[in-house]
This record gives structure tokens, sequence and C-alpha cells, in this order.
């Protein structure tokens, strides 16, 4: 296992995890989503190749619509 940092919380993770791996970890499918690692953010184009290492700092950005 690695540790990183989800939204400012260690988190453990496998080795050779991607952004999409994280997004489908805490339940979100990314279409409403922005990703921010080291604070560079990722598109989701580039989500499944993007992948994270020891230290690094993941956000997740859920948007929600109201009224």
């Amino acid at each position: 296992m690695i540790t990183i940092e989800l939204n400012g919380c260690k988190q453990g993770v496998p080795p050779g995890s991607s952004v999409s791996d994280i997004l489908a970890l805490i339940g979100s499918n990314g279409k409403n989503a922005a990703v921010l690692v080291n604070e560079k953010i990722v598109r989701p184009e580039n989500r499944s190749t993007v992948f994270l290492h020891e230290g690094d700092r993941v956000e997740v950005l859920v948007f929600a619509g109201g009224g």
C-alpha cells in the first residue's frame, strides 16, 4: 500500500492506483467532479492514465445542483 492524502485525510491505496481508481473508491462516477493531484487539475480524459505516488495530495470536488 501507498499512502496519499485524499481530501485532507490519509488514505491507503494499492500501488499503481490511478485517479479513476480513487473516484471508484469513493463511489463517484466522476461526471460531476473536479480532481486535483498536487494542486494540478486532472482532466477527465486523463484520469485513467494519471497514477498516484506515495504522499500525493488528491482533492476531489463534487458539484451538486440545487435550487
